[in-house]
């Protein structure tokens, strides 16, 4: 991990070294082109504002003599940090080269490098431009001597990158202190070179392709090659060639960067990166050593297996006799001997025997192993009730080798257990409504009476109200202003009327339900009510699931029959149309209507549906699609019970994922048979 991140520390310093002197470059272009001083200085702030290393959180800007040149509007706001150099000419500061950065950034110390090595070269360049004019109109001569020779020495001696002159022979006419560096000579020029007699290119053929380039482009640009220095050590630059003329001869002068850092970067790269091809072999063959270890331990195993399967035949004889499911497991959950063929005596238990894919998560195996003793479990797979019971298998060193478990299918006793528990639940329920409703309708009385009286009351005060506020405009009742007050009061004692009438039919509703019943079918009964008030009563169970429709058709005929039993049908209806949506939400429609022979209570809803078997079976008792969530399939079986008791019918409309509609048809009274 630790060569990956220096390869990564490595080629960043390599890019960022690399976008310096592409900067560098570009800027030189600036330099040397034909535009105006104005012209060349915006573009050099362009240039070294790209060559940053945050760009668009930057801002470049250059100063001559009061004149400001930069690559955009400057940035707002008060902190930002600078970064500036200045520009010297003929020894007398006349601007300078500002940089800023914003968003809370600091410059790097190779950014300030550069700020004050771009501001040399710009400082040499605007010298050159002004010395022209001057030697065009013959005034050259003018110019006191010393002081030209003193400019021209800080231009060309103190520059920091490595300039020179040198005759097409290879002749060194001049070089500044930097070349000499460079290649680890004296900076004072007092070793006279030649690049042919002095062997100062590693590739001596590179000179010619220079001279050929020069001819061909009059300028060369970008070239890398390597100088040897005075202890024949390799130097790598990146070079930059020109034509001038010097007192009528031509020359050459050129301008290096020495590139000995980065080239010492890119070695350091390709050693951490052989290094890392040579860690990741040997990880591979530490892997390869590990699988082979694998594979010895997996055949162990198998050879263990294999002497396990001698001892099944033992106890074959003795699960024959059996009819619950008996299988031996090992501690891995394979089978090693059944009783049932379709099992078989070998696999995985929870697959042979359940089904499923993956290890149970209560299972008896672990348990066994890690308690030693016999344990049972009751599991419910697929609406199926199993009890499992598992004893251990010991050996002589008393080691438990196996565990032996009995699986018996106890899905009917479940269902009569839960039944019982049911009708008891009930029982104590309509016990317990008749109580409930009388606490919460004693307290609700006195809020309907006093509401009643407080519409009354505001009624007459309002008029009184009124006309203290035509002469007191800025008047508040609780905290509102008063005409919002009498607005709203209004409405809200209605909507506490109505909340508390509602409240009352709820009461009434569970005291009726929960009243007892001698199951005689000898009522008038109003189906429109009767579905109103199961509405009221399982309103807080549907609305989690899905928004109710009721369609109830007016004048429906009345029936002969109890109104307690038909309710707990259209009860288990909305529930089970509830309990069937299972997108976010859904929608149950509940209409009446009268066909001239019969009254029809209609239940649809957009849930998953069922398929034909299970419509062929849903009025079977103990048959339920909700045995893991607590269903007893008696809900239809008893519904079916109580319509044919009334003479009537159930029929059923569904498809997968369509939803299902239930229809009730109840003959009215005095029609039936």
């Amino acid at each position: 991990m630790n060569q990956l991140l220096n390869s990564e520390r490595l080629e960043k310093e390599l890019k960022k070294r690399e976008q310096e002197l592409k900067c560098i470059y570009r800027i030189a272009r600036e330099v040397d082109s034909d535009s105006d001083p104005g012209q060349m200085l915006q573009g050099i702030a362009v240039q070294l504002r790209q060559g940053l290393a945050y760009p668009d959180a930057s801002f470049a800007s250059i100063r001559l003599d009061s004149r400001e040149y930069s690559d955009g509007p400057a940035p707002k706001g008060e902190s930002h940090a600078q970064c500036s150099s200045d520009l010297t000419i003929f020894r007398q500061r006349r601007g300078s080269i500002s940089l800023s950065y914003g968003d809370g950034l600091e410059f790097l110390r190779e950014e300030e490098e550069l700020v004050k090595e771009v501001a040399g070269l710009v400082s040499r360049a605007l010298e050159r431009r002004e010395m022209k004019p001057q030697q065009q109109r013959g005034e050259w001569g003018k110019l006191d001597p010393e002081q030209s020779k003193r400019g021209y020495d800080d231009l060309f001696d103190k520059a920091p990158t490595p300039l020179l002159i040198a005759r097409l022979n290879g002749d060194i006419i001049k070089a500044n202190a930097a070349f000499y560096q460079l290649l680890n000579y004296p900076a004072d020029g007092s070793v006279e070179l030649n690049f042919v007699r002095d062997r100062l290119y590693e590739t001596p053929e590179i000179r010619a392709v220079i001279y050929q380039k020069l001819l061909q482009d009059g300028i060369l640009d970008g070239l890398e090659l390597n100088f040897l220095d005075r202890d024949d050590k390799p130097v790598p630059v990146l070079a930059s060639y020109a034509f001038v003329d010097l007192d009528g001869e031509r020359c050459i002068e050129s301008v290096y960067k020495d590139m000995s850092v980065r080239k010492d970067l890119e070695k350091r790269l390709i050693e951490q990166n052989e290094n890392l091809e040579k860690s990741v072999r040997e990880r591979t063959l530490a892997l390869e050593n590990q699988k082979n270890l694998l594979v010895r331990k997996n055949q162990e195993l198998v050879a263990i297996s294999e002497k396990l399967r001698e001892h099944k035949t033992r106890l074959q004889t003795l699960f024959k006799a059996i009819t619950d499911t008996v299988i031996v497991i090992d501690a891995d959950c394979n089978i090693l001997m059944s009783n049932q063929k379709h099992i078989g005596n070998r696999g995985k238990c929870y697959k042979k025997v359940f089904g499923q894919e993956e290890r149970c998560q209560d299972c008896l195996v672990e348990k066994v192993f890690a308690e030693r003793t016999s344990v049972s479990h009751e599991k419910v797979v697929e609406d199926e009730y199993h009890l499992l019971q598992a004893y251990p298998i010991f050996n002589a060193e008393c080691k438990i080798t196996g565990v032996l478990e009995i699986s018996r299918v106890i899905t009917k006793e479940k269902s009569m257990e839960r039944q019982l528990l049911q009708a008891d639940k009930l029982a104590s329920l309509g016990q317990l409504v008749s109580g409930i409703g009388h606490e919460i309708n004693n307290p609700n009385t006195f809020i309907r009476g006093n509401l009643f009286i407080l519409q009354e009351a505001m009624k007459d005060l309002f008029p009184i109200i009124d006309e203290y506020y035509r002469e007191h405009p800025d008047l508040r009742i609780a905290r509102l202003n008063y005409d919002i007050f009498r607005q709203n009061i209004p409405i809200l004692m209605d909507d506490m009327v109505d909340g508390a009438n509602r409240i009352k039919g709820i009461v009434d509703g569970l005291r009726k339900f929960g009243k007892r019943d001698e199951g005689f079918l000898n009522e008038a009964v109003d189906l429109n009510l009767v579905t109103e008030s199961c509405l009221r009563l399982v309103d807080n169970h549907i609305r989690r699931t899905a928004d109710v429709r009721a369609d109830l058709a007016p004048d429906l005929p009345m029936i002969m029959g109890n109104s307690q039993k038909l309710q707990q049908v259209i009860i288990n209806m909305l529930i089970n149309a509830s309990q069937a949506i299972e997108k976010p939400r859904g929608t149950i429609k509940v209409s009446t209507r009268f066909d001239g022979k019969e009254v029809i209570v209609r239940v649809k809803d957009d849930g998953k549906g069922m398929d034909e078997k299970t419509m062929s079976q849903i009025f079977d008792p103990f048959f339920t699609t909700k045995r893991h969530k607590g269903g007893t399939g008696l809900g239809l079986s008893i519904a079916y019970g109580i319509v044919k008791e009334h003479k009537g019918r159930i029929g059923v409309v569904s498809e997968v994922g369509a939803g299902a509609t239930f229809c009730i048809y109840l003959p009215v009274a005095g029609t039936e048979g």
